[in-house]
């Protein structure tokens, strides 16, 4: 991909707010992009042993079904920090951080939270590639 001369177009998944119970993203449109590069930016975690997996699907454009996306998957985050993946095809894989595929046109994130009263506030955000 010539970065370069390439446009990203930015998208918010999961806007920045404290969550207690496993979500589900509304759906997001890659706007005939192939690649996605998100930021989970997780700014506070409380809870006893609390957890959150993060992970991206794609739909399924006639069943309306989701799948998750191989190698869309953050590593599980038990305290605050940022982390980043990427999604594009053709790049080399690194688990938890980069994935050779491509996004579909309709995607979603599902953030499963876990432990004794958890609660953390994050966000996923980043940007679509052409």
């Amino acid at each position: 991909v010539d970065m370069a001369a390439t446009t990203f177009k930015d998208v918010t998944i999961f806007s920045s707010a404290a969550r207690t119970a496993t979500a589900n993203s509304d759906d997001n449109f890659s706007h005939g992009s192939r690649g996605l590069w998100v930021v989970l930016d997780v700014t506070a975690a409380s809870g006893s042993t609390p957890t959150l997996d993060v992970k991206l699907q794609r739909k399924d454009p006639l069943s309306g079904s989701y799948v998750d996306l191989p190698g869309g998957v953050f590593a599980q985050k038990t305290a605050t920090g940022t982390a980043g993946l990427t999604v594009y095809p053709g790049i080399a894989e690194t688990t938890n951080v980069s994935a050779s595929d491509v996004i579909s046109e309709v995607f979603r994130a599902v953030a499963t939270i876990g432990g004794s009263t958890p609660s953390f506030t994050f966000s996923l955000a980043g940007s679509l590639i052409p």
